[in-house]
């Protein structure tokens, strides 16, 4: 199943192919766009689906998605297996009570979900935050890997990856149905760091 998500991700318009800044100022021949799955829920149903069937398994008791795809992701995760859900701000509130972590997860064991892994940064904030708010963050859950460091920032902080897909797999399977060149494939695949 997640092969078929991948593909039916570009088919969507979730992966894009080009040449893109990222947030991270990363320049890129790709873009992922997560968030435009909002729009499509039996898409990211699915996609939670094949996500959570892997993350209960590692005995997780709550899910901490990190703002805002990653907070969708979890929410509809939580939902279908019936686990508690929370999220990650992207900063401390500045009023009510401060929180960065909204809802108490001290001493639980959790898993971090984001929609997608370039080089960690966001995975390795969440996890400093959780440790500081004394929970146990035991692995990350990504829709997608871009491949480019993510993975060892990861393994680094001691975590479990899990992603349904990476961009190889991507770009590969779009070489093969003629929807990238070869110039275009080679372009995303030098970006390519291994994890």
């Amino acid at each position: 199943m997640p092969h078929e998500l991948c593909l039916e991700a570009i088919r969507l318009g979730l992966v894009k192919f080009g040449r893109f800044k990222l947030s991270s100022g990363i320049e890129s021949y790709y873009y992922i766009n997560f968030k435009e799955a909002t729009m499509m829920p039996s898409y990211v149903k699915r996609v939670a689906y094949e996500m959570g069937s892997t993350v209960i398994r590692e005995g997780v008791e709550a899910l901490v998605g990190v703002a805002v795809a990653g907070a969708l992701i979890a929410s509809y995760i939580g939902a279908l297996f019936d686990l508690p859900v929370t999220f990650v701000r992207s900063e401390p509130k500045n009023h009510g009570l401060g929180r960065e972590v909204e809802g108490d997860v001290e001493n639980m064991k959790v898993a971090i979900i984001d929609d997608v892994l370039t080089t960690g940064g966001t995975i390795r904030r969440a996890y400093e935050v959780l440790v500081s708010s004394r929970s146990k963050p035991v692995l990350a859950a990504v829709a997608f890997n871009r491949q480019q460091g993510g993975g060892r920032t990861v393994k680094d902080l001691g975590l479990k990856l899990v992603s349904l897909c990476d961009i190889s797999s991507i770009a590969g399977e779009a070489l093969e149905r003629g929807l990238i060149s070869r110039e275009q494939y080679e372009l995303i695949i030098s970006q390519v760091v291994e994890d």
